[in-house]
């Protein structure tokens, strides 16, 4: 409504500017004629080519820019993810998905001269960089991380009764971590509401064969070869 009323005065002022100019150029029959499809045009329905186009449901948002499988070792903490253009000194927040859950914030520090070591073979669209964790940092060694970019302040990181939740989208969402087991090894989802049920955001992998008897058993929807929900 208020879209057709505004069209209406500006018809209204396109019609007294005409009947100005009518007197030098148009008579008023001509005028008169256009009126009825003005009206039309401020009743028409908004197409992909005006103004008022419609506008489509938000895209997917895709996160594997932002969010890898990460891992500590005796000798390195790293992370392989799917973007080749992470500036160094870049803050990380590595959250720990396996019950008790925790994070910390860390530091991407240079690129890595070797895969990290999260699976028996490098995946081809993956970058691989070195990270510099604070001192006496609680992650555990030889443990799957999930590693987002970014402070844990930006992305809304806190640490509740039921695990850690972010906001990674800075839309006020709940987003949780979840890790599970399965023959193949151990999958990494981050989910938009409760994990399983809610929206799968993002997953990853980390090779370990056999179903380690710490972690719950993986649905359907939890494992990285399954679409998302």
């Amino acid at each position: 409504m208020a879209v057709f009323l505004k069209c209406l005065i500006t018809l209204a002022r396109n019609l007294r500017l005409a009947k100005v100019k009518t007197i030098f150029r148009f008579p008023q029959a001509a005028i008169a004629a256009t009126i009825p499809l003005l009206l039309v045009s401020c009743g028409a329905k908004p197409t992909a080519t005006n103004s008022q186009a419609t506008v489509g449901t938000p895209a997917t948002v895709d996160y594997s820019p932002r969010i890898g499988v990460a891992v500590r070792t005796d000798a390195r903490t790293c992370v392989a993810i799917k973007n080749a253009t992470v500036p160094l000194n870049s803050p990380v927040t590595l959250v720990v998905p396996a019950s008790p859950q925790s994070f910390v914030e860390a530091q991407i520090s240079a690129p890595s001269p070797s895969p990290c070591p999260i699976t028996q073979e490098a995946a081809p669209d993956a970058t691989n960089y070195e990270i510099t964790l604070p001192k006496s940092s609680p992650v555990p060694k030889l443990t799957p991380l999930i590693a987002v970019i970014g402070t844990a302040a930006a992305s809304g990181f806190t640490l509740q009764t039921a695990g850690v939740q972010a906001d990674l989208g800075q839309n006020q969402s709940q987003d949780t971590f979840r890790a599970c087991g399965a023959n193949d090894g151990i999958h990494l989802t981050v989910w938009k509401g409760i994990p399983v049920t809610g929206t799968r955001l993002w997953s990853g992998y980390y090779y370990e064969a056999g179903n380690p008897g710490t972690l719950p058993t993986c649905g359907a929807t939890e494992l990285v070869t399954s679409p998302p929900k």
